[in-house]
């Protein structure tokens, strides 16, 4: 939950109409948030893809939540 919270707040902090390029400190550290939130999601899906199994019934794509994380993470 607390990667979900620090998520929301870097993308509350995000700029893009003055983050055309990414050169000040803020931009740098809010990139590098990004690219950590990004992998801790990306872990914890194939943690759970290794545990349930990747399809059927009781596997990880079988249950809707996991689907949209599933779609989420590939998207990002």
């Amino acid at each position: 939950m607390a990667i979900i919270l620090l998520n929301c707040v870097t993308l509350g902090m995000y700029q893009p109409c003055n983050d055309d390029v990414c050169d000040d400190t803020r931009c740098i550290i809010l990139h590098g948030l990004d690219h950590f939130i990004f992998a801790f999601f990306a872990l914890e899906m194939l943690v759970k893809m290794l545990a349930m199994g990747v399809t059927g019934k009781l596997g990880y794509l079988g249950e809707t939540w996991n689907r949209l994380d599933f779609f989420i993470v590939i998207a990002g």
